[in-house]
């Protein structure tokens, strides 16, 4: 007798060699059924909370854009006044996101999730009762340290939970869930002071803050960690080398000698963090000053540029899905999807900036949404796919960091300030510029990407 282990033969086909990786999901579902559909189970249940969560988490964070200029004309507010406010959640946000992040890593995702939403909701309430500036703009810098905390959490969840080869699209779709938000809160608004009265704007602040602070209860419940946390299996059980990135990681090492070593100091999450800042610089730049620019200097009604915000939320979600269609059969060639999708933005930011028809604003205004949030979620999926998953949260958090910190900001001050003293013009012709240096730098990524993603 052979004293080498057989190869497991199904009745139904031909023999399954267990340390075969491309058959290794199929011994394990046929080894443990019962298992197995326990984790797919729990794992759509955590996929639900941090998809809608994080919608929450936006139903909870714009409001005070969207609200923007009708503050402004009420507390004889200027532009720069209105800028600050936006910086003040940006600054916060931008760090606590990485410290967070650490947070996420070594505590319960679930708690500090759910934690965040339910404190989130409370400062959201509160903004509704405050008209001195410097009040509201310290409540903008909690927020924002506050808020740091969910899309490390969110996106650390699905992350342990879903394997190389579905891990791309899985972060794809909930990547829709920041769109559905951001679309849906606008309506929201709109509806709200339709029926109250632009002078209300309190409401913009209340009611969403109610709901989500009752969906953190959920989130508390039924949010989740890692499978093996819950007595399920690890992925690289269940999957194989396929259920987890190919990064060297010694197990051995302190947390901080990975940080150092897969963080700090690697050139693939330097570049990845690069061209975050380069997008939340082209997102916030478009969305941050789109009812002021659309308003003030394009002649637009406050009905008609929220219609355009609104669209590009909403036809980024369709948008979203089909980079998520894309990352299902390219796993390893995001980076070129990437590139693709900030060329098309640059040139659509020319039509966006010259258009005076409202037709066209809202074609522009939905494409410019896909070719936003599109290499965005590109930026997700690179992250996670080339980091040992236990520093996942961190990861997210410090290209999040660049995001907010250089991306945001630089959008927040440089903007109007080029506007005033040259034109909007030329805030929104660097901003085209960037678009095409960033695609330039997601090139640099494709040989690396093939090497560390295995599907």
């Amino acid at each position: 007798m052979s004293t080498m282990e057989p190869a497991d033969r199904r009745a139904d086909g031909p023999a399954v060699d267990p340390h075969d990786e491309n058959h290794h999901e199929e011994h394990y579902r046929s080894e443990h059924p019962d298992r197995f559909a326990a984790y797919l189970k729990r794992r759509m249940i955590v996929f639900a909370v941090a998809y809608v969560g994080y919608v929450c988490a936006y139903l909870v964070r714009n409001n005070f854009k969207l609200t923007s200029k009708l503050l402004r004309d009420q507390n004889g507010w200027d532009n720069v006044q209105i800028g600050l406010i936006l910086t003040a959640f940006t600054l916060t946000y931008g760090f606590a996101k990485f410290f967070m992040g650490m947070v996420a890593d070594r505590l319960s995702l679930r708690r500090v999730f759910a934690g965040a939403l339910a404190i989130s909701a409370v400062i959201c309430i509160a903004l509704g009762f405050v008209h001195v500036f410097w009040v509201l703009f310290a409540l903008m810098l909690l927020l924002g340290t506050v808020q740091g905390a969910l899309a490390p959490g969110s996106m650390a969840m699905i992350a342990n939970w879903y394997p190389n080869k579905t891990r791309g699209s899985g972060i794809a779709i909930w990547n829709t869930s920041q769109n559905l938000g951001g679309a849906g809160l606008p309506i929201i608004i709109s509806g709200l002071l339709g029926v109250a009265g632009p002078s209300n704007v309190a409401y913009a602040f209340w009611v969403p803050g109610v709901v989500v602070l009752a969906f953190s209860f959920v989130a508390w419940k039924f949010g989740g960690d890692t499978p093996q946390s819950e007595g399920l299996d690890s992925l690289r059980t269940m999957y194989g080398k396929g259920g987890e990135p190919q990064v060297e990681d010694d197990l051995t090492d302190s947390y901080w000698t990975t940080l150092r070593r897969h963080i700090f100091t690697s050139p693939v999450i330097l570049t990845v963090a690069l061209v975050n800042a380069i997008l939340y610089f082209l997102r916030f730049g478009i969305l941050n000053w789109m009812p002021i620019f659309l308003g003030d200097e394009m002649g637009f009604n406050e009905t008609q540029y929220t219609m355009a915000f609104s669209v590009l939320e909403w036809v980024a979600i369709p948008g979203c899905f089909f980079f998520a269609w894309v990352a299902v059969k390219l796993p390893n060639k995001q980076s070129l999807v990437g590139a693709a999708g900030l060329v098309l933005l640059a040139g659509l930011i020319w039509v966006y900036m010259g258009t005076r028809d409202y037709t066209v604003l809202l074609i522009v205004s939905g494409l410019m949404g896909t070719f936003i949030y599109g290499p965005q979620l590109i930026i997700n999926i690179l992250t996670l796919n080339v980091v040992p998953l236990r520093t996942a949260g961190v990861a997210v958090g410090f290209v999040g960091l660049f995001g907010y910190i250089v991306g945001e900001m630089a959008a927040n001050l440089v903007m109007p300030i080029l506007a005033d003293v040259l034109d909007w013009g030329a805030s929104f012709t660097l901003l085209s510029a960037f678009g095409l240096i960033g695609a330039v730098l997601y090139l640099s990524l494709r040989k690396r990407e093939q090497k560390i993603v295995q599907a």
